[in-house]
């Protein structure tokens, strides 16, 4: 299957796993039009000292949104309906499996994503300067909301740092 291998793939599943991080991702997601993989890439390159300048983010998000926008989303959409379908005893039974199979195919599709951001990170020359990678996450997470158009009130502020902090605890080398 393409991406096991992917070290980025084994990032993001450890770090997502982390108390509060999937609450934190999400969260970003839903306020802010945050791709949940472009934020776990943000924190799995900073934790390499990598910081992240507007033309790599920009880079990393036309890598992957048009595959975001038009196969991810619209499967998440179905997958959130068929949940809300599953409620309903008429068709739960039906809609319940369907719900399950939908869920297993998104996280296909999300690994792949990773892969092309993985694929696209190789490319890069190494960076000429390596940040602490507690600094160059939080930049790197601040950058890619500011590129949103999104002002980090203090919820966002709080979601970052979760996710940050995650990635700090979790990382050989990250303070």
């Amino acid at each position: 299957m393409p991406g096991r291998a992917n070290p980025f793939w084994r990032f993001s599943l450890r770090t997502y796993r982390a108390p509060g991080v999937q609450d934190a991702c999400l969260a970003l997601q839903e306020r802010c039009g945050a791709d949940v993989n472009l934020l776990l890439f943000c924190a799995w390159t900073g934790c390499d000292g990598r910081a992240l300048d507007e033309r790599s983010l920009r880079s990393a998000v036309g890598r992957v949104g048009l595959w975001q926008s038009e196969v991810i989303a619209p499967l998440r959409l179905a997958r959130r309906g068929l949940k809300r379908q599953a409620a309903d005893a008429m068709i739960g039974a039906q809609a319940a499996p369907l719900h399950k199979r939908v869920l297993a195919l998104e996280l296909e599709l999300e690994r792949v994503e990773q892969s092309l951001l993985a694929e696209l990170e190789s490319q890069w020359a190494p960076p000429a300067q390596r940040l602490p990678p507690w600094q160059a996450i939080a930049a790197n997470l601040a950058a890619y909301l500011e590129l949103l158009g999104e002002a980090a009130g203090p919820d966002e502020v709080a979601h970052l740092g979760c996710i940050a902090q995650a990635c700090s605890a979790g990382e050989p080398g990250v303070n």
